[in-house]
């Protein structure tokens, strides 16, 4: 017995020293830094804070909502499967975000326009992450491709406060 375990350790200490030397061969890839900053730090009213990206979704927003620039902006949002009522995963981080900005706005309401599949399981998205659907109005409308997202301000002071 004590054979076959000398031997099973000589074999495993083999194998690793061969793994080894071969990853040593190898040439390190360094990733390319960025050309500019791509993302930036919220602070959200409750003092929490999330990263955005410059030019999100999530950063357009929170930068309309930290400044008093009328009273509702629609924006754009992309994220469900071509033709078929599912978020992708992106779509599903975007649905996230959006949740997490709404909440730290509790005067904001949404309108949710769009193929009304698509548009119900975002409102459901949202709603299973805190939105209350008293603060969200589906408006189907069909061929529109994507889901049109209109956020009515409820208050005109800043709602969120953006740093750069």
């Amino acid at each position: 017995m004590p054979r076959i375990l000398l031997l099973m350790t000589s074999v495993l200490a083999l194998g690793v020293a061969t793994l080894s030397l071969q990853s040593c061969g190898s040439e390190p890839v360094e990733a390319a830094p960025p050309d500019a900053a791509t993302s930036a730090l919220l602070t959200l009213p409750d003092g929490s804070t999330m990263a955005a990206a410059s030019e999100s979704l999530t950063r357009e927003m929170a930068d309309w909502l930290a400044s008093r620039e009328g009273q509702s902006r629609t924006f754009t949002f992309q994220g469900f499967e071509e033709d078929r009522p599912k978020l992708t995963s992106s779509g599903l981080g975007r649905a996230a975000d959006l949740a997490t900005v709404l909440r730290a706005a509790p005067a904001a309401t949404i309108e949710i326009a769009g193929e009304e599949a698509q548009i119900r399981i975002l409102a459901t998205l949202l709603e299973d992450r805190g939105i209350a659907s008293e603060r969200m109005m589906i408006v189907p409308a069909a061929g529109i491709g994507t889901a049109m997202l209109t956020l009515h301000r409820g208050s005109t002071a800043p709602l969120l406060t953006a740093k750069s």
